[in-house]
């Protein structure tokens, strides 16, 4: 039994693999809106019905994408959630969002421009996904602002411009990425934001 059980996780580590690398080889691909799933298998190296074998639609490959950058994303939340210092989990939500610039573009471009051709449950679990880590930053900024570290401000307004601020550099970042780490990105582009944000020095 133990041999079977073994084998199957070997399978399924595999498979998981397979499909891993079937997203790193299309998510250039989805910035060609006419891009087929034949395309798609062509991009792999893979006949197109072996492609159905691991995703049955484009959406399906689309949909993977998007979750694998807000599952990431929502795992960085998690690791930083006990610490009482709302300027540095802020500081590693951003280098969060910004080293999936930097080791998956394509998926972030695709997260980007094209969650309008997500369609039913698969939108829908990507929106809750969203949500979620949007209520969750923006409770970052409320507990800063409850304990005194942070200026009274809108949170809600705050959120969405630290969001788009950080989320923004997928269109610019990808060619300094060899050059500039998520550490010194994130500490160049914040630093304006953190000191109007902070309440030291006022």
């Amino acid at each position: 039994m133990a041999r079977e059980a073994g084998k199957k996780r070997q399978k399924t580590e595999a498979h998981d693999e397979k499909r891993n690398e079937i997203l790193r080889h299309c998510a250039t691909l989805f910035d060609r809106h006419k891009a087929s799933m034949q395309m798609l298998a062509d991009e792999v190296g893979l006949g197109k019905p072996t492609l159905y074998h691991y995703f049955p639609s484009k959406n399906a490959i689309l949909f993977a994408m998007h979750d694998a950058h807000m599952s990431a994303l929502l795992a960085g939340l998690d690791e930083e959630g006990g610490s009482d210092d709302p300027l540095g989990r802020l500081r590693a939500a951003c280098i969060d969002i910004l080293r999936q610039i930097a080791e998956h573009p394509g998926y972030v471009r695709a997260f980007m421009d094209h969650y309008e051709d997500l369609e039913g449950k698969m939108r829908d679990h990507i929106r809750a996904q969203r949500n979620a880590y949007l209520q969750r930053v923006r409770s970052i900024i409320e507990q800063g602002i409850a304990n005194g570290h942070f200026r009274p401000c809108d949170p809600e307004l705050t959120t969405l411009g630290f969001l788009g601020m950080c989320n923004w550099a997928y269109k610019w970042y990808p060619p300094l990425a060899k050059r500039r780490t998520p550490e010194d990105v994130a500490d160049a582009i914040c630093q304006p934001f953190f000191e109007g944000l902070s309440l030291k020095g006022c």
